[in-house]
C-alpha cells in the first residue's frame, strides 16, 4: 500500500518480538527504517530484510545513553536526509529481569532505577535528539510503547508499571511542547502478547490463563497487532491524533475487575 514512501523512521529494540513486526510493517509500507538494537545480530535482521527487498540499515547502540540516542539520529539523517518517524520501542524485558521485578518490598532500588533509566530515559533521549531532526523535515510522528502495566497497581512488576506510566506522561509533555511544530506524539499499550514457547510470566503464572480472565476478545494477540497500530501513527492517517494512548489490549482496559468472578459465575 506504501502509505509511508518518502518517510524516513527509526525503530528502537527492532531485534525484539514486537520491534523486528513493526519494523518490516514499515518498510512494507515504504518507509526507509534505521534498526537500532543493543545485539548486534541487528545487522543479520537488517541483512535478512534488505534481502525481501526494504531499504533498512542496522544501528547497534544502548538506548540508554545519550551518545548512542544522538548517533541513531544523526545515522538516520546521514544515510538517508531526513527524519520522519520514531518508534521508542525499546525496554527490559527479559525474563531473568521481570523475575527480580517484584513489589515494593521485594525489589532493590537498583532494579526500580535502571528500569527507569532503560524505559524511559531512552523515551526521552529519543524525543529529545528526534524533535529538532523531525522539526527541520516540517514535522514527524513519535511513537512511544507503553503497556497495559501502568494502568494500575499489581501483585508485581512494580519497576516496569512504573516506568511504563511515566513513559505516558513524557508523551503527553512531549506532544503538548512540541505539537506548534507539527510533531505528533503518542503511546501504544499492548497488552498481552504470548511470548514464544511455554514461558510463563512472572508469579508462575501461564500467559493463556491471564488472556481467558482478562480480555474481553477471545483472540490470542500477536505482534503484528502492535504493528498495524504503529504503521498507522507513523502514517498521515493519524494527521490529528497527539497526546493519546491507544491500547491495543483485547479489552483488558475496558471492564471492571469483577469480568473473572462473573464469567466463572455465568452460564452462559
Amino acid at each position: 500500500m506504501e502509505r509511508l514512501t518518502g518517510k524516513v523512521a527509526i525503530v528502537t529494540g527492532a531485534a525484539g518480538l514486537l520491534g523486528l513486526a513493526g519494523a518490516r510493517a514499515l518498510a512494507a509500507e515504504g518507509a526507509r527504517v534505521v534498526l537500532m538494537d543493543l545485539s548486534p545480530a541487528i545487522r543479520d535482521l537488517a541483512e535478512e530484510l534488505t534481502g525481501e527487498g526494504f531499504d533498512v540499515t542496522p544501528h547497534v547502540g544502548d538506548v540508554s545513553s545519550e551518545t548512542d540516542m544522538a548517533g541513531v539520529v544523526a545515522h538516520a539523517r546521514n544515510a538517508y536526509g531526513r527524519l520522519d518517524v520514531l518508534w521508542n520501542n525499546a525496554g527490559l524485558m527479559g525474563s531473568a529481569w521481570l523475575e527480580q521485578d517484584l513489589d515494593a518490598v521485594g525489589t532493590t532500588k537498583e532494579h526500580l532505577l535502571r528500569t527507569l533509566e532503560v524505559n524511559v530515559g531512552s523515551v526521552f533521549l529519543g524525543s529529545k535528539y528526534a524533535v529538532p531532526a523531525m522539526a527541520e523535515s516540517g514535522g514527524g510522528s513519535i511513537i512511544n510503547t507503553s503497556s497495559v502495566q501502568g494502568a494500575g497497581g499489581d501483585l508485581v512488576l512494580i519497576s516496569y508499571g512504573t516506568s511504563k506510566a511515566a513513559i505516558d506522561y513524557v508523551t503527553k509533555s512531549v506532544a503538548t511542547a512540541f505539537g506548534h511544530l507539527g510533531i505528533r506524539s503518542n503511546a501504544i499499550a499492548p497488552g498481552l502478547v504470548p511470548p514464544p514457547g511455554d514461558r510463563r510470566w512472572p508469579g508462575d503464572v501461564a500467559p493463556q490463563q491471564l488472556l481467558h480472565d482478562s480480555q474481553v476478545l477471545t483472540a490470542t494477540a500477536v505482534p503484528e497487532d502492535i504493528a498495524n497500530t504503529v504503521v498507522f501513527l507513523a502514517s498521515d492517517e493519524s494527521r490529528f491524533i497527539t497526546g493519546e494512548l491507544i491500547r491495543v489490549d483485547g479489552g483488558v482496559t475496558a471492564h471492571l475487575p469483577t469480568l473473572s468472578d462473573r464469567r466463572r459465575l455465568s452460564t452462559r
